[in-house]
């Protein structure tokens, strides 16, 4: 091979490991870098619904659960949680399918077993959508879509009433409005657990 070759081959051997590490790196920093709500499409899409929480700056993309913030010095699953309020902010439930839903937020979230302390929950329902066959014919996301979906905002307060972590999550499952809102405390309590 020529020095010319050379020069060649060399030049484009470089120019690929450049181009392998810049793919890398950008792969890397994206997974890193998390999507803020008040940014997002969601918070700034005209039929946003507001639930319990004020201040929606510090939420994040979470894991599990859509939107989330966790105080830095605060371990989840070490503590209890107990539900100290629960609202609907829909207007779309009824009385008795809300006390219903209650319970099975408080059976839930009751279960968790850390052993420093209780949070007290502020939970809210936020929205509402109910089972839509019609749906079935979205191409690839009907049999998803045309479940019920409950969407819930959960705020934790230590015992001094410090706010230490906020959610907010929607989910979908099967064709009643109580069986979607059990799917939001099953993932709200799973991620706790995990956190």
């Amino acid at each position: 091979m020529s020095g010319f070759g050379a020069g060649v081959f060399a030049m484009k051997a470089v120019g690929l490991v450049l181009g392998v590490c810049l793919s890398l790196t950008m792969v890397a920093t994206s997974a890193e870098c998390k999507d803020k709500l008040i940014e997002s499409g969601e918070y700034k899409g005209k039929d946003f619904r507001k639930g319990c929480i004020h201040d929606y700056n510090e939420l994040m993309e979470g894991d599990d659960i859509k939107w989330v913030w966790v105080a830095p010095d605060i371990k989840l699953a070490d503590y209890k949680v107990q539900v100290a309020s629960f609202e609907d902010f829909s207007d779309e439930i009824r009385k008795s399918q809300l006390e219903g839903i209650k319970k099975t937020f408080q059976e839930i979230l009751e279960k968790s077993r850390g052993s420093k302390g209780t949070l007290n929950a502020d939970v809210c329902i936020y929205e509402v959508q109910k089972f839509s066959a019609g749906k079935a014919w979205i191409p690839f996301a009907g049999g998803h879509q045309m479940q019920a979906g409950v969407g819930a905002e959960m705020i934790l307060k230590n015992t001094d009433g410090k706010v230490v972590a906020k959610f907010r999550h929607f989910a979908r499952e099967g064709a009643q409005i109580e069986m979607a809102a059990e799917e939001v405390a099953d993932d709200l309590k799973k991620y706790m657990v995990k956190h």
